[in-house]
Formats: C-alpha cells, sequence, structure tokens
C-alpha cells in the first residue's frame, strides 16, 4: 500500500501549469531515412516527401544503420539514418524542394537531428559539417570550421550557439526563419523540448539579412557525421512533435493517459500503444511525465491546439490515478474481499 501512496505522490506533484502550444500544420518537407540498403551509397535515393528530385552528389555518404537518438524528449523517428566518415575535401549531398521556401511575410522552421563521428575536427577546413539550405544565399546550421560549438552561419557571417559538440552525442537544431520584404531573419535553437511551446530565446540569431528563395537542401561539410529527422514545416510542432500521442488519433490528451495508466508496469516490450513515450520498452513515470509535458499538443494538419487547463489536467492525472490505487488496493485484499 506504500508503493502506491508514493506512486500517488509522485504523480499528483508532477502536474503543473502548461503552457499554450502552437498548431501543427502540413510539413512542407520530410526524410526520415527510410532506406534499406544499409551501408550503400545515398545517392539516388529519394523517399520522404515535399522533394522534386533524389538525393545526388558526393558519394561517401552512407546509408546507415537504425536512427539517432534524440537528447531530451524522444522524436517520432522511424527507418535508418545517414553517415559519413571525415573527409579530404569539402562535400555535399542535395535535393531540390518541390516549392522553394522564403516567400514573403512568410515563416518557415527546419529540424535535423546530428552526431560528429570519428574525431573531432578531422577532414578537411577543421572538419565542420551541417545541414544547408541554398538559393538567393546559403544557410548552414552545424559544426563550424575548427571551433568545436554548433552555430548558425547565412553566407559569410556566423553566430556561434556555445553549445560544444562531442563525438558520439547527437544534437538536435531547430531553424526558424523570418521572411519578410526588406530583410530576413534566422534564429537557430539548440536542443529544444519535442512537444513543447517554442522556445522563448535562441542559442544563436542572425538578423538584417537578406536570405529569399531557398531551393535545396544539403548534407555538408567534411568533418564526420551522420544526419536524421529532416523536416521542414510552417509552425515549431511540425519539426518537433511530440511522441506522448499513445493512441494515434492525433492528440496528446486524456485518452493517451488513459493508454499510459493500463499499461503501468510492462516492461522489456511495451510499444507506444501500451504508453511507452520515450521508447525505452517500460512503461513508467518517465513516460507520464513526458505526456504531461505535451498534454494539449495536437497533431492533426492544420488544427489550434487547446489551451490546457491546470484543471483538466489534474482531472486526467487523478482519474489515472485512481484507477492505479484502485488495481493496487484490490491487489492487496484477500479473494473473499474482492
Amino acid at each position: 500500500m506504500m508503493i502506491g501512496f508514493r506512486f500517488l505522490c509522485m504523480l499528483l506533484s508532477a502536474i503543473g501549469a502548461v503552457s499554450a502550444l502552437p498548431a501543427m500544420a502540413d510539413l512542407l518537407a520530410i526524410d526520415n531515412f527510410e532506406y534499406a540498403n544499409v551501408g550503400t551509397d545515398l545517392t539516388g535515393n529519394g523517399g520522404g516527401s515535399g522533394f522534386s528530385d533524389a538525393w545526388t552528389g558526393n558519394t561517401s555518404y552512407n546509408i546507415a544503420s537504425g536512427s539517432l537518438h534524440s537528447p531530451g524528449d524522444p522524436l517520432p523517428l522511424i527507418g535508418n539514418s545517414v553517415s559519413g566518415v571525415a573527409y579530404g575535401e569539402n562535400r555535399g549531398i542535395d535535393r531540390t524542394l518541390s516549392m522553394p521556401i522564403g516567400a514573403d511575410d512568410t515563416t518557415v522552421y527546419v529540424s535535423v537531428l546530428m552526431e560528429p563521428r570519428g574525431i573531432l575536427g578531422q577532414g578537411a577546413y577543421g572538419g565542420w559539417f551541417g545541414l544547408a539550405l541554398r538559393g538567393s544565399t546559403h544557410i548552414m546550421i552545424g559544426l563550424n570550421y575548427g571551433q568545436g560549438t554548433y552555430g548558425l552561419r547565412i553566407a559569410d557571417e556566423y553566430r556561434s550557439s556555445g553549445v560544444t559538440a562531442a563525438i558520439g552525442k547527437p544534437v538536435f537544431l531547430v531553424l526558424r526563419m523570418d521572411f519578410t520584404e526588406g530583410v530576413e531573419s534566422a534564429y537557430l535553437y539548440v536542443n529544444p523540448q519535442p512537444g513543447a511551446p517554442e522556445p522563448m530565446t535562441a542559442q544563436a540569431s542572425e538578423i538584417n539579412l537578406s536570405f529569399h528563395s531557398l531551393s535545396t537542401v544539403s548534407l555538408t561539410g567534411p568533418g564526420g557525421s551522420a544526419f536524421d529527422a529532416l523536416r521542414i514545416g510552417t509552425t515549431y510542432a511540425d519539426v518537433a512533435p511530440a511522441t506522448s500521442d499513445f493512441d494515434g488519433d492525433g492528440d496528446v490528451d486524456g485518452d493517451d493517459l488513459g493508454l499510459w495508466n493500463a499499461g503501468y508496469g510492462k516492461t522489456g516490450s511495451a510499444t507506444s500503444a501500451d504508453g511507452d513515450a520515450n521508447a525505452d520498452g517500460n512503461v513508467d513515470g518517465s513516460d507520464f511525465l513526458i505526456w504531461q509535458r505535451q498534454h494539449g499538443f495536437d497533431l492533426t494538419p492544420g488544427s489550434v491546439a487547446a489551451v490546457p487547463e491546470p484543471q483538466a489536467i489534474l482531472l486526467c492525472a487523478s482519474t489515472a490515478v485512481c484507477g492505479f490505487w484502485r488495481r493496487r488496493v484490490v491487489a492487496d485484499l484477500p479473494m473473499r474481499w474482492r
């Protein structure tokens, strides 16, 4: 009985105020690198959507087994990833967007997972690498020339985030670009929280530059690197989605909490449908905390996420607690009293 009481305290103490969450619109482009021929060249593969052609360019980027892991709350990762060893000169592999981005009075978000491989700084020009958008100019997010930190580069202007890269440690980068009739602004978020409101501050930014009409996406740079989960959308929610939509109906609500409650305690083989939000095979308090942070997140195209009231979260959580508490009490009763 004491275990149930402690769990009740843990569950209720985790309930806090949750901010309004952004809308989820249609993705402009996505590539999860769902390519089966592990170890082969990425060139010629054209999965995902929002592109007019397949990957073309340098042949040293190969399909790697498995996804990179998200450094914060998990991302909905599927398929494989892409990696390239350190290289003796600059390189890149490109895809053309079906529709260029950069129309006046629009905002576009780009997200990607990347990870340094091999030896940091090895390769030509200090072993830099990143994701680039090219068109009227070029924008790159990633590891800069010999600096060892992630940042934002627009043409020849570079802004460091101050976040240091480390071999084998993935980073989640989200780029926001605001396009106007005169000048544009770009903001880089390093390891922001998926399934949460857009951060209030960026780790790196550049304003008063002109970078409209971007039409090509590139994996680029001679440094040893890996890439995964490329997304382009019109909202932060597009590119940093939630993972606690356990019933797959397009939102994170009390129904998903009910599935977590039903699956609580399952170990080793749990799936998302059981309430496993962090894909570790277990359903436990960590998954509840992810649900709590993502409650109210609406994944349906064109929808606006409702503001989750604290009372609503309390009601949902209390329902789950009652179900859990009843199971604990019933389990502790003698058979003749059940």
